[in-house]
């Protein structure tokens, strides 16, 4: 008996030995190894794979914003317009915990400006897909953490305007054309909704003429 427990103390501590040492090198490698071994997935038309080590990449290296964006973009490749949200709104709320201080290829510094300039292509892709709900929802989380920023203005006034509401829209494109008067899609979009208010004008004055 005690030689089978001698035994079965060998055998963990093997196996101990063992995971641990794998655990060392997982932890040795860098954040290139993880985006090297997604790229190799893609490749290999492996998607699966290429999550698993995306996920376990960000868990290991979780302010490298090459690999947040990374899923992203595997997610949007995808079609899965919730996974491009979700990921989007996570790169935020980190963001918001880092004071906005990014890492990217080779440990090269990024700041939020660079951050919310990738994200507001993410949200042009919601507009080509027709994946509003999402782009507003993204839109308003951007503007949490950053009110002034023009872009996420225009986007959630267009989510409404889309939906022929523009009493919503309109505070959120006065906002932005206050921070920035000069912007040509801001003012191509106020130019729209005084359009959409006059033509309202113009039906209730017709309707008012029927009575």
């Amino acid at each position: 008996m005690k030689k089978i427990l001698a035994a079965m103390i060998v055998l963990l501590l093997g196996i101990g030995g063992y995971v641990g040492l794998k655990v060392w090198h997982k932890n040795h490698y860098d954040a290139a190894f993880y985006v090297e071994q997604v790229n190799l997935a893609l490749r290999n038309n492996q998607p699966q794979e290429a999550f698993n080590f995306v996920n376990e990449g960000i868990a290991l290296f979780p302010y490298r914003l090459d690999l947040r964006f990374g899923k992203t973009y595997m997610c949007q490749m995808l079609g899965d317009a919730q996974c491009v949200k979700d990921e989007l709104l996570k790169i935020l709320q980190i963001s918001a915990v880092k004071d906005n201080q990014w890492l990217w290829l080779n440990d090269e510094p990024k700041d939020n400006e660079f951050m919310l300039e990738v994200l507001q292509n993410y949200q042009k892709s919601f507009w080509e897909t027709g994946d509003l709900s999402e782009m507003r929802e993204v839109a308003e989380a951007v503007l949490t953490y950053f009110p002034d920023n023009v872009e996420s203005l225009n986007t959630l006034a267009i989510s409404y305007l889309v939906d022929g509401n523009w009493k919503d829209a309109e505070p959120y494109l006065k906002t932005a054309h206050q921070l920035n008067p000069d912007d040509e899609i801001v003012n191509k979009n106020l130019q729209k909704l005084a359009e959409m208010k006059k033509q309202q004008k113009e039906k209730e004055q017709i309707q008012e003429n029927k009575k």
